[in-house]
């Protein structure tokens, strides 16, 4: 028997043409009890909540206990609403960003900063009535980065005032800032070439000052590429790179920078997924989400769609391209259809060859949750690439058992011989059942049914 290593983290690279290792709709989690130690766990699917915000598409979602009565709120074509309820336009094309506090809420697209106070929304009275690239919360105060300068703007606290003094500016570059995020009771800076710390100072005409010795020279890819996760926070470099809490702790590998080059769009937002606080990354056709618990990466995808619907989150909910709002929920089918979950194993053979008598695949059996009609005896479905994924055969279904055949053996037999450069076997679910994966086997001893 020998042990195939499957996929626990998605890689993708063009340059050198090597083998892809896509994990899509599953993520890797510590599993004690098994041999590996870890499990491919599938992701919950989603559901519309029939709360649309208008037809989107949304841009940035808010929610917090003591704002507002802990209100949802959204920019979702080119306005402001409250739950379902539009408040308002907001001008800009994005990206968008709403902050609040005891007072209200301000949000912006890139154009003019505006304010609701519950009943009301204006726009803020911005010095020279310039454009407003993002604004968060802070210290009980609006901080707002004017456009394309190096200068943050701040309001007194509790109110949604600015005045045309209270501003301060990049200190360590002539840097443009692009987004700021407020963590440990500093404001961090994000700018075209740095990242600067100013902590709060308590003086009410100088609420926050510049950290000394403490900037990193390396910028950040676009505004809204920036995220608080969990006690620190993760960027998108000027490089292409996605750190997290400085520029040493690179967790992107080289596929994904190569197609975060390449993508006009880029946004970071995270998520709780069973109680972890997951990272998405939205480019152009893929979400890559980050596991920092596991400190791997996987793809979530929607069936039929060009990307993963979601694009932004807050108080358990998902914005789409549409202007839905979308939730996790239980069973197995994602937005009340097919489900497809995929991953690949494979191993290089460097000379010679060997004889594939079987492929044993560790998952769960027998517990589909259908007794009558569709999904009685669901399927997981496998290929093969003889050549490292530069060809492949056609899908092989097998049964995965019907609800409480718990010893059902997942395996194909009688393979064929690999050879160089290597084998590459795919796996995919799409009925609408559970599915977990701890091993992938090859020749086990006792491998027929």
């Amino acid at each position: 028997m020998a042990r195939m290593q499957f996929g626990t983290t998605a890689f993708e690279r063009a340059r050198g043409d090597l083998p892809e290792l896509p994990v899509i709709n599953m993520f890797a989690e510590e599993a004690p009890t098994e041999e590996t130690g870890i499990a491919l766990q599938s992701r919950p699917p989603l559901v519309d909540r029939a709360a649309s915000m208008g037809s989107g598409p949304a841009e940035a979602l808010f929610q917090r206990d003591g704002v507002q009565s802990g209100a949802l709120f959204g920019l979702s074509g080119g306005a402001i609403y409250r739950d379902t309820t539009s408040l308002g336009a907001v001008d800009g094309t994005g990206p968008g960003s709403i902050a609040g506090n005891e007072i209200g809420v301000v949000a912006t697209m890139g154009g003019a900063a505006r304010y609701y106070n519950g009943t009301t929304l204006a726009d803020i009275a911005f010095p020279d009535s310039a454009d407003v690239t993002q604004v968060f919360n802070g210290a009980s105060r609006f901080w707002l980065i004017r456009a394309d300068t190096g200068k943050l703007y701040f309001t007194p606290a509790l109110t949604a005032t600015v005045d045309a003094l209270d501003f301060i500016t990049a200190e360590s570059l002539p840097d443009k800032l692009l987004q700021g995020l407020w963590l440990d009771d500093a404001a961090i800076l994000f700018g075209v070439d740095s990242v600067e710390f100013w902590p709060n100072t308590g003086d009410p005409d100088l609420p926050i000052a510049p950290l000394e010795g403490r900037v990193f020279e390396k910028g950040i890819k676009a505004t809204g590429c920036a995220v608080v996760i969990g006690a620190t926070f993760a960027w998108v470099t000027d490089e292409n790179q996605v750190c997290l809490t400085d520029p040493d702790n690179v967790i992107s590998n080289p596929g994904l920078e190569e197609k975060i080059e390449a993508s006009t769009e880029c946004r970071l937002f995270t998520f709780l997924l069973d109680g972890t606080e997951m990272m998405a990354l939205r480019i152009d056709a893929a979400t890559y989400v980050f596991n920092p618990r596991s400190q791997r990466w996987s793809q979530f995808a929607s069936y039929g769609e060009d990307n993963w619907l979601p694009r932004c989150y807050a108080g358990g909910v998902f914005g789409d391209d549409t202007g839905r709002t979308l939730a996790f929920t239980t069973g197995h089918a994602d937005m009340a259809g097919i489900f497809e979950r995929r991953f690949r194993a494979g191993f290089p053979l460097n000379s010679g060859g060997l004889d594939i008598d079987n492929i044993v695949l560790r998952c769960n059996v027998g517990q589909t949750p259908y007794l009558t009609g569709e999904y009685t005896d669901p399927v997981v479905e496998m290929r093969l690439s003889w050549d490292a994924g530069q060809t492949w055969d056609e899908w092989e279904p097998v049964t995965l058992g019907e609800q409480g055949q718990y010893d059902v053996r997942v395996m194909w037999a009688g393979l064929g011989m690999a050879s160089y450069p290597g084998l590459l076997v795919e796996f995919r679910v799409s009925d609408s059942v559970p599915w977990r994966v701890s091993d992938v086997l090859v020749n086990e001893q006792y491998g027929s049914r």
